[in-house]
């Protein structure tokens, strides 16, 4: 008899529920005052209450929106919802027709970049669709690096990356005092804990929180870096080593012509090398030699199986995480002066006046007489003698050409600064300075470029259209017109009437600007107001670049899509048919890429931060680098490292103003390039923080 009342209670408590929902399309319930209102029916018991609305969610008939709050179900769910950016308070959501979808955090699920999300339409208010996340169906990542705040016996982890707005909680069972001032990796055992933040344990100590080398573990944490190799796959790399150089069959013997690398200073992997030679009637012949890695790293190895994961070499400073293990990229494969290499070579004929005659994909085995760097070779061409100076000389003039025909097709010149550090024996910064930029390294990349257009032209000739292309998409008209109206405000102008116009003009931008203090704000805003190049099986050309074909096959040591260009090549030279599906490892080394430069990034900024640890209380002079609506990052003049100036050390209420891009109240403006007088006042390398006062403008 008790059964049947409490079968009977719960069949009331669902249909009075249900009848609520359904008189009210458009409110939320929160579990708690449900509770509330069958206190009396229920007898406190919350089961009645749970089950039924447990029953509601599986009928499909009601919807969670937070961790306790649930309204009616309207509309169908969405199949595909991709988070594709998180900020302090929402997720932004790219459901199946590609519109953005806005989330309030507190109903995402803890939901982050890259999650695929069930979403389902809750009502319509004021025109505009409203959403709540229904599941999450996969989670792009579960683990995290941070650190532990501990307080009243409780161990919250941390994270010191950006896009992670929530806390992880660790159980008390799981922590260790060991684990406080370190630098940790944290994974996720619990997302739908009715907790207000997800549950994790600690999975690696990475190191002390003062020390460096932890850091830089975390960026290869952070963005899925690898570091070594395992013993199997350098087992395979040490069975490669007198394979290298027994089999020159069917290659190009240029042994004995003058060929040289040029590269920066501290490089170690050369996979590219160049050749000059006179012909008898005075024209000339440039080979530009690349490392044949497809000669050692067959398809299916598992060399090749790790470095299609690894997608490609990432340069943090002054460490490479390598695409292939050291032992080919810096020796086997590396273009090492004085040694016999492998080659696969685009051999070039000019005439006299610089025009392409002849050319020739073909492989070779070289020497380099000498490895040059960029500031020993632009010596010799300073001084107009030394070793190879004719032969440096000709591609001088070569590449003058070529980078003129190159601007005059409406292809986009930059001259971005690089910054490099002066480090101590324990790696920290001493110093930052702008490194020197040569002629030399104009030279280099006319001719990587030159090489990379013939081979993108060879395989259209070949009527290749399956294969790895490098795409450059046109600029997004939102961001030009805010480009070009912050350049209005300095006075120079942008036409935005059509894509050559706009190229034309951004070009005119970047030489107004270079070598004055507006460089270093207008060179990232015209980058960011572009697309991003990426991989694509599909060819849409190189918008950049002015070109509508183009690959990349100059670095193949470090570049996974290189090696890829090259084996297509071997198939057509070896006239062997391939089918084969490039669209997955497009998206993939694209992936890779992108986390590469993230990453890259942040070790420059790391490394700023640091130097920045022995300023407190300096004052510099900087420019305004970056608006938003809690402050503005300012860059400083004297050593590049930017910093931010939070809203609320300002006098008054500030409000942004997005299309001038400025921080404005009825008195003041704080707009994007203009120059300010600011303080250190706070430095920290596990946030990547550098906190600035303003002192005057």
């Amino acid at each position: 008899m008790k059964k049947k009342k409490n079968k009977q209670l719960i069949v009331n408590v669902y249909n009075g529920l249900w009848s609520m929902f359904k008189d009210n399309p458009n409110k939320k319930f929160a579990e708690s005052k449900l509770q509330k209102l069958y206190k009396k029916k229920t007898k406190k018991d919350p089961l009645p209450v749970l089950s039924s609305l447990e029953r509601l969610l599986n009928e499909n008939k009601i919807v969670k929106v937070s961790k306790d709050r649930y309204c009616l179900k309207l509309g169908e769910t969405l199949s595909e919802g991709i988070v594709v950016k998180t900020s302090k308070s929402s997720v932004f959501i790219s459901d199946s027709n590609g519109e953005i979808i806005k989330i309030k955090k507190e109903g995402a699920l803890f939901a982050l970049t890259g999650d695929k999300l069930s979403l389902s339409q809750i009502n319509i208010s004021k025109g505009k669709k409203k959403y709540v996340v229904e599941s999450v169906k996969y989670r792009a990542k579960d683990s995290f690096v941070g650190e532990i705040d501990y307080s009243s016996k409780t161990a919250f982890f941390v994270s010191s990356e950006k896009n992670i707005y929530f806390d992880i909680l660790i159980p008390r069972k799981d922590f260790k005092p060991t684990f406080l001032n370190k630098i940790l990796v944290v994974k996720v055992t619990n997302w739908e804990s009715d907790g207000k933040c997800p549950l994790g344990r600690i999975i690696k100590v990475l190191g002390p929180g003062n020390d460096f080398k932890s850091h830089i573990k975390s960026i290869n944490h952070k963005y899925n870096i690898g570091s070594s190799f395992n013993s199997k796959l350098l087992d395979e790399v040490s069975s490669l080593k007198g394979f290298s150089e027994t089999k020159h069959l069917n290659r190009l013997d240029y042994t004995k012509v003058p060929t040289f690398t040029i590269d920066p200073d501290d490089a170690k992997d050369f996979d590219d090398a160049i050749s000059v030679r006179v012909q008898e009637n005075k024209t000339f012949e440039v080979g530009v030699h690349i490392a044949d890695v497809s000669h050692y790293v067959k398809e299916g190895s598992k060399i090749d199986l790790e470095a299609s994961q690894r997608g490609n070499s990432v340069y943090l400073v002054d460490e490479v995480m390598p695409m292939i293990p050291e032992e080919l990229s810096n020796d086997i494969c590396s273009l090492r002066e004085g040694v016999p290499r492998n080659c696969f070579s685009v051999i070039f004929k000019f005439d006299n006046d610089l025009k392409i005659v002849s050319f020739n994909i073909t492989k070779t085995k070289i020497i380099s007489n000498k490895r040059f760097s960029y500031c020993e070779a632009q010596s010799i061409l300073d001084k107009k003698e030394g070793f190879l100076f004719n032969e440096l000389s000709i591609i001088k003039k070569l590449a003058q050409k070529l980078r003129r025909k190159r601007k005059s097709s409406g292809a986009i010149m930059f001259n971005k600064k690089e910054m490099g550090f002066k480090l101590n024996d324990q790696k920290h910064p001493v110093d930052i300075f702008v490194k020197e930029s040569y002629f030399t390294q104009k030279i280099i990349e006319e001719l990587m470029l030159l090489t990379n257009i013939t081979v993108a032209n060879f395989l259209k000739s070949k009527n290749i259209s399956n294969a790895v292309f490098r795409v450059h998409d046109i600029p997004d008209k939102d961001k030009l017109l805010s480009l070009k109206n912050l350049a209005f405000e300095f006075n120079y102008n942008i036409d935005v009437s059509n894509k050559i116009a706009v190229r034309k003009s951004l070009n005119k931008l970047l030489e107004k600007v270079e070598g004055t203090t507006e460089q270093g704000l207008f060179e990232p805003l015209v980058i960011r107001s572009m697309a991003k190049a990426e991989y694509a099986s599909k060819n849409i050309g190189h918008y950049g670049l002015s070109l509508n074909d183009y690959v990349h096959f100059t670095s193949p040591i470090r570049r996974y899509a290189d090696l890829i260009i090259h084996r297509i090549i071997n198939s057509i030279l070896d006239n062997k048919s391939f089918s084969k599906s490039f669209e997955g490892i497009c998206k993939h080394i694209s992936k890779k890429e992108r986390e590469a430069s993230m990453a890259e990034r942040e070790s420059i900024k790391l490394m700023q931060i640091k130097y920045m640890e022995k300023h407190i209380g300096g004052a510099f002079e900087g420019i305004i680098s970056g608006v938003v609506d809690h402050g503005f990052f300012v860059e400083l003049i004297q050593n590049g490292c930017e910093g931010f100036v939070r809203a609320s050390s300002l006098k008054g209420f500030y409000q942004i103003d997005n299309k001038r891009i400025a921080l404005v109240n009825n008195d003041n403006k704080f707009t994007l390039g203009q120059s300010v007088d600011v303080k250190v006042i706070r430095s920290d390398s596990n946030k990547r923080l550098l906190d600035l006062e303003l002192i005057s403008f």
